[in-house]
């Protein structure tokens, strides 16, 4: 009697799983009140129409071959001319790559746990990988915040 009890639990909770699956994952959801929260987590720092917010990048901060924290940045980008704000924009997952790839090795190879992060060397090759991504300069990296998380 156990074997069909436990066979219509499972199936049960395989179908509640499925129908909230994609809640619980932070799943596409096509509400309107979710594009508004989604939008609203960005900080405006500035009023100016030539400035491109980012979401916030992130990398692993390691120490003694073991996760000790997490390095957050929080930017955004002056870009003056209007056509390559619109390359920016259309290149922002590449954009997104550099960032945290250069993000990943400042805290692998320049940061050391424990330290204060170095907001000029952080912007320097932020600035660097978004030259090299966008093949030009022009697009002028604003950092926000550096915060590091801790274990």
């Amino acid at each position: 009697m156990m074997r069909p009890s436990l066979l219509l639990r499972g199936t049960a909770l395989a179908v509640s799983l499925a129908l909230s699956g994609p809640a619980l994952a932070g799943g596409y959801s096509k509400s309107p009140p979710a594009q508004q929260s989604e939008e609203s987590r960005h900080r405006t720092l500035t009023n100016s129409p030539s400035y491109v917010p980012i979401s916030a990048l992130t990398a692993t901060v390691q120490a003694n071959h073991r996760a000790r924290g997490l390095l957050q940045i929080e930017a955004g980008l002056e870009v003056p001319d209007a056509q390559l704000r619109r390359r920016v924009e259309r290149y922002m997952p590449r954009l997104r790559n550099a960032w945290v790839t250069a993000l990943s090795v400042y805290a692998g190879v320049n940061y050391r746990y424990g330290d204060i992060p170095d907001a000029d060397r952080i912007a320097e090759v932020l600035q660097e990988a978004t030259d090299m991504t966008l093949g030009q300069e022009g697009a002028q990296i604003l950092i926000g915040m550096i915060i590091i998380h801790g274990d």
